[in-house]
């Protein structure tokens, strides 16, 4: 290096020199940093707002959105060991999968019953018994039928009358519309008494508020038909 280039060195560009900002500047740009910031917890807040309510299981809220199954919860608050904590091997219980199970349940048929066909009965009848309602479904001509639903809690009463051969039922409703009973005739004489039994012990139990809902279909079918026998002497 020669002698002048050690006494004169070769200036700095003013471009690389850091500039010193103004306080309207500082100002300025912290302003801009916590509009950023507004923006953002806006965007957040509005995508939380737009969700399903139901989607937002208690679980998420208090153990995170990777949630703990509610069974284990309750599991670990009774001292029950890890071996029944599992749930389906799912960790988290769908609002959406319990909804379907409880319709697919409720449409279990508990009993059901059709009329003969006889020169008096050409079109058959049928009653439908399933875990929430009786479907009674009447035929007077070919593609042409009056359905009726009556729920179990509405039923009153329901009696049945035997023959050698043929039956019939006779359903009695609180609702008060054109009619506050229906009957269904020539059932078999066993499928008659069946049914009288099977909703009777169902009117039963619902007015004595026994819960059957923990029971599975057979456990169900049975119990209902012990409790509406009727008492022989």
């Amino acid at each position: 290096m020669s002698e002048d280039e050690f006494v004169n060195p070769t200036p700095i560009s003013d471009d690389l020199v850091p500039k010193k900002l103004t306080p309207y500047e500082l100002l300025m740009r912290q302003s801009r940093k916590m509009g950023k910031l507004a923006t953002k917890s806006y965007d957040v807040t509005k995508e939380f707002l737009k969700q399903d309510v139901a989607t937002l299981h208690p679980d998420n809220l208090l153990f995170g959105q990777s949630g703990m199954p509610r069974k284990k919860v309750q599991a670990d608050f009774m001292g029950a060991d890890d071996g029944d904590s599992q749930v389906d091997g799912v960790g988290q219980l769908d609002p959406k999968e319990d909804l379907q199970t409880i319709v697919e349940k409720s449409h279990q048929i508990l009993a059901a019953g059709r009329s003969v066909i006889v020169p008096m009965n050409l079109f058959p009848d049928t009653v439908i018994v399933d875990r929430t309602k009786i479907t009674i479904t009447k035929r007077s001509f070919f593609w042409s039928s009056e359905v009726i639903t009556v729920r179990i809690e509405d039923v009153l009463n329901v009696t049945s009358s035997t023959g050698p051969f043929f039956g019939s039922l006779t359903i009695s409703s609180r609702v008060m519309n054109s009619t506050d009973h229906y009957e269904i005739n020539y059932l078999w004489r066993n499928d008659a008494i069946y049914l009288k039994e099977m909703i009777q012990g169902y009117v039963i139990a619902h007015h004595n508020h026994i819960d059957t809902s923990h029971l599975d279909k057979n456990e169900l079918v049975q119990t209902l038909l012990e409790i509406g026998r009727d008492s022989r002497y």
